[in-house]
């Protein structure tokens, strides 16, 4: 374990710069999360890391607190996350598909994206329906839209 208190801020400020590769190598898959709050949790991981560092065991910290960090900050991304897990895989699944058939020149309808998935039309309306009522909404364009329409 760490014995002073100075030595162990002195291991935290040494390993900052490992917090802020890993949460900008992830803020580059998730643009839409502030990059500051990938920071913040990756820190408070690198803190827990640091704490349970011991030296007589022959593990480096950097080896501790890369997963330390990296776990806490896709833990922050699950919390933050409006939708479960499996509808965020449907959600990458179908919009592969997607592509795939507009690389194909195909304009696929509901009917065909559901049968490619192997989902009811039931179901892929629902997912699709969550997926939708999960995105944000810009206060901007929903001001601009009122305006418009009434």
């Amino acid at each position: 374990m760490i014995t002073t208190t100075s030595h162990r801020d002195e291991l935290i400020l040494s390993h900052m710069p490992q917090v802020e590769l890993l949460a900008r190598r992830l803020h580059r898959r998730c643009p839409q999360v502030e990059l500051d709050d990938l920071i913040s949790v990756g820190t408070v991981g690198l803190i827990h890391a640091t704490d349970r560092y011991d030296e007589s065991k022959g593990c480096l910290l950097k080896t501790l607190a890369e997963h330390r960090i990296r776990g806490a900050m896709l833990d922050y991304l699950r919390q933050i996350d409006p939708l479960p897990r499996n509808v965020r895989r449907f959600q990458k699944q179908r919009d592969a598909v997607i592509a795939q058939m507009a690389a194909a020149g195909e304009t696929p309808s509901h009917e065909r994206l559901a049968q490619v998935l192997g989902v009811s039309l039931r179901k892929y309306a629902a997912l699709s329906r969550m997926i939708v009522a999960s995105e944000p909404v810009s206060i901007h364009d929903a001001t601009t839209a009122r305006r418009l329409t009434g």
